[in-house]
């Protein structure tokens, strides 16, 4: 990786931070102006010096106005600046977090095989310390780099010579940068994948904990994770090693371009010899060593936090990767308004694949008039799933249509309605449906628009939760207080919240006991609309119209029992 990929790498964020524009920009006048005036001071704080010295003259009111000034105008912009840049960073952090989860709902990372530690690393570790870089570090180098430019044009025309010295030593500083990079951008790389390995470590550990504790394989998970740790600890150590390296060659620079700022300042002033022509008073002498000391010194800050940013490089190319991740369902340029009226499902030669595996359906074909409830059947692997996450628009196929069927046989693609249309028409319960942490109230309400207490005080009614379970009770993350019949019933109920058309389940009732099962079965059979369920259990399947075998020839179909 070389530094013009570095570049492409944090350039690629820059659209989702468009709105942000301005406020980088402000943030970089604020720094730049505040910068500038505390390099006055410093200047003008010499050039006092020199003249109280030489000329033993003390500095007039001008003096003390200007200096005034600049304390006061420094005072503000650094307190403006920490509050305008404290904003910005927690909405570059908002705005690259929205972008990475509106990419992960467009494009369904079960379909890829991605590790959710990965995931968590890239939304959590990844787009923090970016945060940083973009609120923070950008104004900060700009600030830096026209700093030295606004030193170095002063220098040359006071006295080229010390431009000249300012000048080489800038480029040695610049150069130290470019002659290490490589070696830091790989530390920094690996140092960020240790992060991301310990990270699924974590993950993986935590999603089976029952397993963990069943195998007593806690003191094995803790041993592995403090090597993990202690693997990146150590990279960031050696990384941590290399900058001072740096920063320590970098200051012998800067007292070498001092050394010789002072040389030729006082060369030209005729202090170290009386036969050249004096160009400069020997007053002036302690401004002109302070005005190149600023300019230099802002060039080694930019290098140093240059150097630093080479772990943030990987981070940015795993943002980037996951907020241009393609789609999985593609966005209708004209969507369409969604039908009114009972709705069914249609599937016209439908085929799907997951990545890097066989195809799921081929060709796959069948239909569900309005208001029919159908069962999808078939061995494990065979597509029933797929189907449900089809009809769902979950995902699209790779080929075929599936279609919102009207009652006058009309049909609409799914890909072509408008999408929030069409999560109110479609409601889904997945076998590995999720309860969010809150209230029952606010699980039943999630997607759908307002309901009164009585409305879902009813639906807890139907589905026999009301007696052991109240609106206000709190769930706990993932509804963990909640056993999976328990879970199976709310998430039912979330369901039918929305009031949907068409109702889709899958496996719900897969791990119920037989008495939720006949329950979840019952609340199924009285809902008002177009059922398509995937089950594999007699009880479920024995009150559908019909069933539809996925792995069978399409169109084949048999009646429950049959």
């Amino acid at each position: 990786m070389n530094t013009l990929s570095a570049f492409r790498a944090f350039r690629a964020l820059l659209p989702v931070l468009r709105p942000e524009w301005r406020g980088m920009a402000w943030i970089y006048l604020l720094g730049t102006m505040s910068a500038l005036g505390l390099a006055g001071l410093t200047v003008l704080t010499a050039w006092a010096v020199g003249h109280a010295v030489v000329e033993r003259t003390p500095p007039g009111p001008l003096w003390w106005a200007l200096v005034l000034g600049l304390v006061l105008l420094r005072v503000l912009l650094t307190w403006r600046e920490m509050d305008v840049s404290h904003a910005l960073a927690y909405r570059v952090l908002a705005r690259l977090r929205m972008a990475l989860f509106d990419a992960y709902a467009r494009s369904v990372p079960g379909r890829r095989r991605e590790h959710s530690g990965r995931a968590a690393a890239v939304a959590m570790d990844d787009i923090e310390k970016l945060e940083f870089f973009y609120a923070h570090t950008v104004a900060q180098l700009g600030a830096s780099l026209t700093l030295f430019t606004a030193s170095l044009v002063t220098a040359s025309l006071l006295l080229p010579e010390a431009a000249l010295v300012m000048l080489l030593g800038a480029a040695v500083v610049a150069s130290s940068a470019l002659y290490w990079a490589r070696a830091a951008r790989r530390l920094g790389e690996r140092e960020q994948q240790e992060r991301s390995d310990l990270s699924e470590h974590i993950v993986d550990a935590l999603g089976a904990l029952r397993e963990v504790l069943a195998y007593g394989l806690a003191p094995r998970i803790i041993a592995e994770t403090s090597a993990a740790t202690a693997r990146a600890a150590t990279v960031a150590q050696r990384r941590e090693l290399l900058s001072h390296l740096v920063t320590a060659l970098r200051e012998l620079v800067l007292t070498a371009v001092v050394i010789g700022v002072i040389a030729t300042s006082a060369t030209a002033a005729g202090v170290l010899s009386a036969d050249v022509p004096v160009r400069l008073a020997p007053a002036e002498l302690p401004a002109l060593v302070a005005l190149a000391l600023v300019g230099i010194a802002a060039i080694v800050d930019a290098t140093d936090t240059l150097t630093r940013l080479h772990p943030l490089v990987s981070g940015a190319e795993r943002v980037a990767a996951g907020i241009n991740r393609p789609p999985v369902v593609a966005v209708p340029r004209a969507p369409r308004p969604l039908p009114a009226g009972p709705l069914g499902l249609r599937f016209r030669d439908v085929s799907f694949s997951y990545e890097g595996r066989r195809p799921t359906l081929t060709s796959w074909s069948a239909g569900l008039a309005p208001g029919e409830h159908v069962g999808l059947v078939g061995p494990s692997g065979s597509g029933k799933s797929t189907v449900i996450a089809l009809a769902a628009r979950l995902w699209d196929p790779s080929a075929g249509t599936v279609e919102l069927v009207t009652a006058d046989g009309g049909g609409v693609p799914v890909a072509d309605l408008d999408e929030a249309a069409l999560r109110e028409a479609v409601a889904l319960v997945d076998q590995d449906a999720t309860l969010f942490h809150g209230t029952v109230r606010d699980n039943l309400l999630r997607g759908c628009g307002p309901r009164s207490d009585g409305d879902l005080n009813a639906l807890l009614e139907r589905v026999e939760a009301a007696a052991w379970i109240g609106l206000d009770d709190e769930l706990g993350e993932g509804g963990v207080r909640l056993s999976g019949g328990q879970r199976a019933r709310l998430c039912l109920a979330r369901a039918l919240a929305r009031r949907p058309r068409v109702l889709l389940v899958d496996e719900v009732t897969a791990s119920l006991d037989p008495a939720t099962e006949r329950l979840v079965s019952d609340v199924i059979a009285q809902f008002h609309g177009t059922v398509l369920i995937a089950s594999h259990r007699a009880e479920t399947l024995a009150r559908l119209e019909r069933v539809v075998d996925v792995a069978a020839a399409p169109h084949a179909v048999r009646r429950p029992g049959g």
